[in-house]
């Protein structure tokens, strides 16, 4: 069976699987457009009086059928995910959602990447960030445990909002500081993941996790959650407290839409290898929606910003310059005050205004710069 046919034998079969309240749905699929440009289809079993109903995807399933899963056990996980989703308690119907009065504590941000969602972006309201996109979406509840429902927030939603891209940001960021945004050694994470249940009390894993107190520490940024956490990188009271601990400026590596990966000594990384590194991580390990950026990025802890790599290293490389600009000025300044200009007619050649003088050394002296931000190292990354 081809997948044309499979989804055909779905929207043929499934009420066979429903309680008796679904006798009068429609069943239809519907192609979405998900992160990074991956169009899904979507099962859609909509009841007569209902406005607001979940997306059942099938692309997954149809994987799961040829991995040698039965037709028949395929609509009775679609028939309980949808019965599922009418019990899940959504508090509100499409008229409270035009309302922001009623909606306003359930927006959320997330955290993609601008480029590959270009036709995912037409029509929703977003606020760029570097290479990255901040959208918005309302929390419809959660259907179980592992499935939360949501929906995009479309410029025509905000326009019956009657409010700005600004004021919808700055709603979705007050909303962030409750969203149980987590910071943790990896050596914490992978312990989580190994160990759901508990890790051991002996020492027998230690050799499979990274040591402890073995030089800088790599972290992990997400919520609590674990869905679209790379938005943590918004809150800057967070992202504030993470310069205190690590005493200073520090790298972002984007794992994935849903963490981020944190270095220290920002100051010390090799960009083109850690650029290297994510980019063989998000080909190999990551879902193609999943994936966030092939960019590293750094917290500038004086500026309170995040911005990619290459433009802090230009930002360094610009306060190196005017440092070394003021060097010349205070050592010029020490010689006391130029001669009146009637006065020194012969030493006009020999010397020229400051600024004269950066203008001709100003390639010299930013490319000196460049190097002591960015050591040209001969590091080569295991795949």
């Amino acid at each position: 069976m081809n997948y044309e046919q499979f989804k055909q034998e779905i929207v043929d079969n499934i009420k066979d699987y429903l309680n008796e309240s679904y006798e009068n749905a429609s069943v239809d699929i519907k192609q979405v457009v998900k992160n990074n440009g991956m169009e899904l289809d979507g099962l859609v079993i909509r009841k007569e009086d209902e406005n607001i109903t979940p997306n059942i995807y099938l692309n997954g399933l149809f994987e799961e059928y040829n991995d040698g899963k039965s037709m028949n056990e395929i609509l009775q996980n679609i028939a309980d995910l949808r019965e599922q989703a009418d019990m899940a308690s959504i508090p509100f119907s499409i008229e409270d959602v035009r309302d922001i009065e009623k909606i306003k504590d359930r927006i959320e941000c997330r955290l993609v990447n601008c480029e590959n969602n270009a036709e995912f972006l037409e029509g929703k309201p977003f606020t760029q960030l570097e290479d990255l996109a901040v959208i918005y979406s309302i929390n419809l509840g959660k259907q179980d445990p592992d499935n939360l429902m949501s929906t995009t927030v479309t410029d025509m939603l905000m326009a019956d909002w009657g409010i700005s891209t600004e004021e919808l940001h700055s709603i979705a960021l007050e909303n962030l500081e409750n969203s149980g945004i987590q910071l943790k050694s990896l050596r914490e994470q992978m312990i989580e993941l190994m160990f759901p249940d508990g890790a051991p009390n002996d020492h027998s894993m230690d050799f499979m996790l990274p040591p402890e107190d073995a030089g800088p520490q790599m972290y992990v940024l997400s919520n609590s959650e674990k869905h679209y956490g790379a938005k943590a990188v918004l809150d800057t009271q967070k992202m504030d407290e993470i310069a205190e601990k690590l005493g200073g400026d520090y790298v972002i590596l984007p794992s994935s839409v849903h963490e981020v990966l944190i270095l220290p000594n920002a100051a010390e990384m090799d960009r083109s290898a850690l650029e290297e590194m994510v980019r063989t991580v998000n080909a190999t390990e990551v879902k193609p929606n999943e994936v966030l950026s092939d960019n590293v990025y750094v917290y500038d802890s004086q500026a309170h910003e995040i911005m990619r790599a290459d433009h802090y290293q230009e930002r360094q490389a610009e306060k190196t310059l005017m440092a070394a600009v003021g060097e010349k000025d205070a050592a010029y300044g020490e010689k006391g005050a130029p001669e009146p200009k009637s006065e020194r007619k012969d030493t006009h050649h020999e010397r020229r205004s400051v600024k004269a003088q950066i203008a001709e050394k100003k390639d010299i002296i930013a490319k000196t710069a460049v190097e002591k931000v960015n050591p040209v190292k001969n590091h080569q990354v295991e795949k």
